[in-house]
């Protein structure tokens, strides 16, 4: 069984400050293992439901949090870790949803040569570091109003704040060639927002890469408990649709980020967390994760430290964040039999039905 949960959550809002990630946690145990952990950690005695949020403020909290971190099974043959990066997923979207269509459509694959990559992650660091601050936030919230709400306004809203931007007295030259790609895009934007809830949501993402590392690691298409929670149950019809695409099982995609369709995945159900104790360490280890990542300056910064020094917590390999040089550079290199984006758009009906 796979236990599910996240933390985080701001819907399509990647602009949120205040949460600059977006996390998800799966637990694989057997009946057994939730058994020992149960009594190993204390559970009857607690008689709470384990909600991190509410665990870490109080020495009681703390001390039970440490044993369930420290419990021999909690380890990364039973975890899986995965985080979003929500600002710099505007930026590989704008690539991923505009540019990339745009290629797309004129033959050329953007994915060869990690090329996709390379802008996206430009765009986010010449972003980052432009001096006009409010500039770049109306480019970034323009973009997500657009995807969110789609019609004449919010276009027209997105690119001429794209050209606010391109221009901007403080502008470097090599931000401005990189946005200079986003112009063209307007004759495509009818096509390039018919999937914009595959890309806009993280949970989709998130869930889809850490279900096909499961499926490398055992062979095993699990049961999935969700928490009853807006991002699973949103989701979950969309998740069933890629699942049971009728074609057979093949593999797609570049390098260690190929992945299998249909998503190799069993039954997929919503529970309440306060009847699943898998679903209540999912959030546990969620929350701890968003709460190590998102930068503070209160009273816990200590704790924050001793949670990030916790090994599960390190070196989280399933995330979309920005890239490294060493990443983009082994990426470069990487050539794909299937094309995803082509083995997608060939089987767009069975994924998206409500469109036919």
């Amino acid at each position: 069984m796979l236990y599910f949960d996240e933390a985080g959550y701001t819907g399509p809002d990647l602009t949120n400050r205040e949460q600059p990630y977006f996390t998800l946690a799966s637990i694989r145990m057997t009946n057994d293992e939730i058994a020992c952990i149960k009594n190993d950690i204390g559970y009857n005695v607690w008689r709470k439901e384990l909600h991190f949020k509410k665990m870490y403020t109080s020495p009681q909290g703390r001390a039970m949090l440490d044993k369930i971190f420290n419990h021999p099974l909690m380890d990364e043959e039973h975890i899986l870790l995965s985080f979003a990066h929500k600002r710099y997923c505007i930026y590989a979207n704008i690539v991923n949803m505009l540019v990339e269509t745009m290629y797309y459509s004129n033959g050329v694959n953007l994915y060869e040569g990690a090329r996709n990559l390379i802008l996206a992650n430009g765009l986010y660091y010449f972003a980052f570091m432009h001096p006009n601050v409010d500039l770049v936030f109306e480019f970034e919230n323009n973009f997500v109003k657009m995807v969110r709400e789609p019609s004449t306004e919010s276009v027209a809203n997105f690119y001429r704040t794209t050209d606010k931007l391109r221009f901007n007295t403080n502008t470097k030259e090599e931000f401005f060639e990189m946005l200079s790609e986003i112009p063209p895009t307007i004759q495509y934007i009818k096509e390039a927002l018919v999937n914009e809830k595959f890309y806009i949501d993280l949970t989709i993402p998130l869930f889809s890469i850490s279900i096909q590392e499961w499926y490398k690691r055992t062979g095993e298409k699990d049961t999935v408990l969700f928490d009853s929670s807006e991002p699973f149950f949103a989701n979950k019809d969309f998740m069933e649709h890629l699942r049971d695409m009728d074609v057979p099982e093949t593999v797609v995609g570049y390098g260690k980020g190929k992945h299998v369709y249909p998503l190799p995945v069993g039954k997929m159900e919503i529970a309440k967390s306060h009847k699943e104790f898998g679903i209540q360490l999912a959030d546990v280890f969620a929350s701890a994760l968003c709460f190590a990542l998102t930068p503070r300056e209160d009273k816990f910064v200590k704790y924050q430290d001793k949670i990030k020094s916790l090994p599960i917590f390190q070196n989280i390999k399933l995330n979309i964040a920005p890239s490294t040089n060493d990443f983009i550079e082994e990426r470069m290199k990487e050539t794909a039999e299937i094309d995803p984006l082509d083995f997608l758009c060939e089987h767009s009906d069975e994924i998206n039905p409500e469109q036919n």
